[in-house]
This record gives structure tokens, sequence and C-alpha cells, in this order.
């Protein structure tokens, strides 16, 4: 399990860096500018976030454990990554790009205590 939480350690820091450049590009969004690909690089992001879970899930699995913390704030991560999707069908353009920075912003604020908590424990 020792190789497979070096793995989980370092995909958290990769989400981490994913969220800070969905921000990014988002707050590009949110001042006016067309970002087609903002959407794909956002799905890149929920898409190592997911498999992030599933590695954490397959180290409970093998007795590894953190604290609560760690869990807790993970697992809350994915709120605002939902919100950030389903942003697109109801919101206008501008409104959109402000709602993706919020909402990016805060799954990176997220992302980071997550990370964080995670390597005081390891």
């Amino acid at each position: 399990m020792e190789g497979l939480s070096g793995i989980h350690n370092m995909l958290g820091g990769l989400v981490v860096v994913a969220f800070i450049v969905v921000t990014i590009l988002a707050a590009i969004a949110a001042a006016g500018r067309d970002l087609p690909w903002l959407r794909t690089a956002s799905f890149i992001a929920a898409g190592l976030l997911a498999l992030q879970y599933l590695l954490g899930l397959l180290l409970l699995g093998g007795g590894a454990q953190n604290t609560a913390t760690h869990y807790v704030i993970g697992l809350l991560v994915i709120v605002p990554v939902a919100l950030q999707h389903s942003a697109g069908r109801r919101l206008s353009t501008q409104s959109r790009g402000v709602a993706l920075m919020i909402w990016s912003l805060a799954a990176t604020f997220l992302a980071v205590i997550a990370y964080l908590t995670g390597m005081w424990r390891m």
C-alpha cells in the first residue's frame, strides 16, 4: 500500500494544480474573454478528482487511514465541482464566467486543504 499512497499523494498534487489552472482560466472568462476549452479543462480536473477518490477508496480498503478532516474536506470538493458543471445550462455567458470562477476557487481552496491534511498524516 505504500506505493499506492505515494501515487495518491502525487495525484493529489496534480488535482490541486488542475483546479488552480481552471480557476485562472475561469477568471479570464469572467473578465469577458471566450475560452471554449475552459469546460474541457474543468472536466480534466474533475476526472483527476474522480481518480483520486478511487485511489483513496483503494487505500481505505487496504487498511490505510487518515484523519476525518481529510476525508470530509476531500469529499466536499465534489460540491463546487458539481456546481461548475451545472452552470453551463442555466446562466448567461458573463454570469457563467463569474460563477465558474467562484466555484473553481472554492474547489481549489478545498483541494489544497484536503491535500495538506493528507500530507500531515503520512
